[in-house]
């Protein structure tokens, strides 16, 4: 989203990670359901400890329910983000299918090297990569914001695309001018910038998240720049885009437009929620995946 850029970085050089804060605070509720950010959900436990060594760096991630019969499904979180984020929605999915959760490279618990620069093709060979080692030759992918960013770079890698068998498409967009203008004057963006800097002090307490943020704050302000021409090469026969009615981050056209020149995919808007729905409403956020498997 181009219009976090550097705007990002000037709250978060003010914050003080110095203080001691609950990783999974409290939420603040303004009103409607679309207006409130949630308290960021706990991961199902316990937590994995390993990392897969990609390139330099080291990537989180953890498997739930492996015993389940299916196609796993891989969620790909939102930029400054992590799998967390997605809490709840594992739980709820992961009680019939297998389910992968992947920090990004540098995001939550994974780290990143100083000097990465970020870009979605970079996020989407690092999932191949690691569901490669990890003996994953096909799976679902649910992406959320930059994750669903990342989900269509990797649509758009012929390699990478033959071993996506579906993909749920949330809150994506094709260029960083997709961005809603006013999403960073909003209550609920201030509040979910300085959850994620005490989460990250948190989670990388030797990581500087006003170096990370640059980093994500650079990528949103210049990537993506698909044009239809090149999102129409992506085989929609296996695509649902997906919106929210009340998202404050991306452009309420977007949706309709990326299923337009994505010849074949679904178009599905989820309703009373905005650009965090799967915290704002896991249980229609699971049951909007579940319906494409």
């Amino acid at each position: 989203m181009s219009q976090l850029a550097f705007s990002l970085f000037t709250l978060a050089s003010l914050l003080c990670f110095g203080q001691s804060t609950p990783l999974h605070s409290s939420h603040v509720r303004r009103g409607e359901k679309w207006e409130t950010l949630p308290a960021t959900p706990a991961l199902p436990t316990p937590v994995n400890t390993a990392t897969f060594a990609q390139d330099g760096t080291k990537l989180w991630f953890q498997k739930y329910n492996t015993a389940a019969t299916g196609t796993p499904i891989v969620l790909i979180h939102g930029g400054l983000g992590y799998s967390a984020y997605f809490g709840d929605v594992i739980t709820i999915l992961s009680k019939t299918h297998p389910v992968i959760a992947v920090d990004r490279r540098g995001h939550g618990r994974s780290t990143y090297n100083a000097d990465d620069v970020f870009t979605f093709d970079m996020f989407a060979q690092d999932t191949y990569a690691l569901l490669q080692a990890e003996g994953v030759t096909c799976a679902v992918y649910v992406g959320w914001s930059d994750g669903a960013a990342t989900t269509l770079a990797s649509l758009l890698n012929t390699t990478i695309a033959s071993t996506i068998t579906k993909a749920f498409v949330f809150a994506g967009f094709q260029s960083f001018s997709d961005t809603n203008s006013t999403f960073t004057d909003t209550a609920i963006y201030a509040e979910f910038l300085s959850r994620s800097a005490t989460e990250y002090a948190t989670l990388q307490p030797s990581a500087n998240f006003t170096d990370f943020g640059t980093k994500v704050g650079t990528l949103e302000a210049t990537l993506p720049d698909w044009s239809d021409a090149d999102l129409a090469k992506i085989d929609g026969s296996k695509v649902t885009i997906a919106g929210a009615d009340h998202d404050e981050a991306v452009n309420l056209a977007v949706p309709a437009h990326l299923s337009s020149v994505i010849t074949g995919s679904s178009l599905v808007m989820l309703k009373d929620v905005s650009h965090f729905a799967p915290v704002q409403d896991a249980t229609a956020f699971a049951a909007a995946v579940e319906a494409i498997l």
